[in-house]
């Protein structure tokens, strides 16, 4: 494996394994609670999906809306109410690029097919759970990290908007005077 490919392999174990973990965690917990409730393999596998999916999305919506705040084109917006609200905006972006595809097809067809298969099969238990999410990972990491990948200018904050100026850039001709139009701070730090 060259460099650059253990680079990318690096970046999505940091990227995604603490989501995984308290994703996990979330379904396990979810699924032996449903069950234990209901003794119903149906409700317990709802349950265990339902329970991952908040884990998982409450730790990367709030690391994706703690880095969307300290890149400068956030922390231009003069006032803070909006800057959260652009920075939860453009978090809400970004895991709509990253994690849409994938996780239509996992919630909704996948996951709750294989922690109903699994455990039919096996018997409801943690480890018959624990074996159909793994599995089900695969098919999500798979199109998750597709969808990374071709969105990486989407979905990553740039901490620093600013690019150099060019070395010897000719002066800007003026534009024409045009009637002056009102955009909120909020649309115009989403225009750029």
């Amino acid at each position: 494996m060259s460099g650059a490919a253990r680079g990318r392999v690096r970046e999505w174990v940091a990227r995604y394994l603490p989501l995984e973990l308290l994703g996990t965690l979330g379904a396990l917990l979810g699924a032996s609670l449903a069950f234990g409730l209901t003794d119903s393999l149906v409700v317990a596998a709802l349950a265990g999906t339902i329970a991952e999916t908040v884990g998982y999305y409450a730790l990367a919506a709030v690391r994706g809306i703690r880095a969307h705040l300290a890149a400068d084109r956030v922390r231009r917006v003069p006032s803070r109410p909006r800057r959260a609200l652009l920075a939860t905006g453009l978090e809400l972006r970004s895991l709509a690029a990253e994690f849409g595809p994938a996780e239509v097809l996992d919630t909704v067809l996948v996951r709750p097919a294989l922690m109903f298969a699994v455990p039919a099969a096996w018997g409801g238990h943690p480890a018959a759970w624990l074996v159909g999410k793994l599995l089900a990972d695969v098919v999500f990491y798979v199109v998750a990290i597709v969808s990374f990948e071709l969105g990486r200018r989407v979905i990553l904050p740039a901490p620093s908007d600013a690019a150099p100026a060019p070395a010897a850039a000719p002066a800007p001709t003026p534009a024409p005077a045009a009637a002056p139009t009102h955009r909120s701070p909020i649309l115009e730090a989403a225009l750029r």
